[in-house]
């Protein structure tokens, strides 16, 4: 198993959690999880998340009129968050600094990831399967849609707002590839289409 932010070799192995609530912070460690071993990032199985979530359930405080803690309450529901969440998948790429790629790689622009998180938003349909993210040497990012036979990888140019699609047939060694403009609504019409097509044949 590769990390999906660095493709690092990921390891069983414990990390914290932790949980950020009203200026308290929730700290759950030793929990059991598996990490990657060049940048750190966890990734928590099913049955940890459902611990966690329990917990969380359970110490959810209440606060008195100067906001210190006097005592917890249960809460009915706590939804998490899709881990491919392409708004919240973008925001982890805001912290990142020239040089990220062991004293290379370009750090996105800010005003592109906000351009290509609300574009997204308003394109991209909610039941079609969202991409793995992650950021290019040069500044921009890579969605890679893992579908049946066919891997398709889209690079992205954050300046530009070009995006180079690469489709690639695994069992036939065949190859499709299109420059779209990002900014233009028929090429999110076509890049719909194409990943609800091969969502199906996927199937």
């Amino acid at each position: 198993m590769n990390c999906i932010h660095c493709h690092g070799q990921v390891k069983h192995s414990q990390a914290p959690f932790h949980v950020d609530r009203k200026g308290y912070h929730l700290v759950l460690d030793p929990v059991p999880a598996w990490v990657c071993g060049q940048c750190g990032e966890a990734y928590f199985e099913e049955r940890e998340v459902a611990a966690i979530q329990s917990t969380v359930n359970q110490l959810i405080g209440k606060y008195d009129r100067q906001n210190r803690l006097v005592g917890v309450e249960a809460v009915e529901h706590i939804s998490l968050l899709d881990p491919l969440d392409v708004p919240a998948r973008l925001d982890e790429f805001r912290d990142m600094k020239d040089g990220w790629l062991k004293g290379e790689g370009v750090a996105p622009s800010m005003n592109g990831l906000d351009w290509l998180a609300a574009t997204f938003d308003r394109h991209f349909p909610d039941d079609l399967p969202l991409p793995y993210l992650y950021p290019t040497p040069e500044g921009g990012v890579e969605a890679e849609w893992p579908l049946g036979s066919q891997s398709v990888i889209f690079e992205i140019d954050l300046e530009t707002h070009r995006g180079d699609w690469l489709c690639f047939d695994k069992q036939s060694d065949s190859e499709d590839t299109r420059l779209l403009n990002l900014d233009a609504a028929d090429s999110w019409a076509w890049l719909v289409a194409e990943v609800r097509r091969l969502k199906e044949e996927g199937k």
